[in-house]
């Protein structure tokens, strides 16, 4: 199951997803847009994050100010549990996202990423 939480009227675009939702359900702000392609799977509790803040801003400025930049996971991605996609990321066609990892820039396909902050492991050799 995947929680999306709705402003600004913006609206996820899924393709056929599996997310383990028994324990922990997978979250997504929608502060931006979210594009999730098809064979996508997800762990337990990973985080979709859109929204930020402007760091700039002083006081209730800072709560208030909400940005956004868009994510987009493509088809056959595993986002392993517990992981967290941070704003303006792109993940690449079948590419792998260690357990408990905090994705800051884009991923390119057929990779694993793994780690705080996420960084490239090794080339994934696809089986045909």
């Amino acid at each position: 199951m995947i929680l999306f939480e709705k402003r600004k009227g913006v609206l996820p675009i899924v393709g056929e997803v599996f997310c383990e939702s028994h324990v922990d359900p997978t979250f997504a702000d929608c502060q931006g847009q979210i594009t999730i392609g098809d064979y996508v799977f997800c762990g337990h509790g990973v985080k979709i994050l859109t929204g930020y803040h402007d760091y700039k801003k002083k006081g209730h400025l800072r709560q208030r100010t909400v940005l956004a930049k868009p994510v987009t996971i493509e088809d056959g991605v595993w986002l392993s549990s517990y992981s967290i996609i941070l704003p303006g990321v792109t993940i690449g066609k079948n590419a792998v996202i260690g357990a408990g990892s905090v994705v800051t820039k884009d991923v390119p396909a057929g990779e694993l990423w793994a780690g705080s902050p996420a960084i490239f492991r090794k080339k994934i050799e696809l089986d045909d």
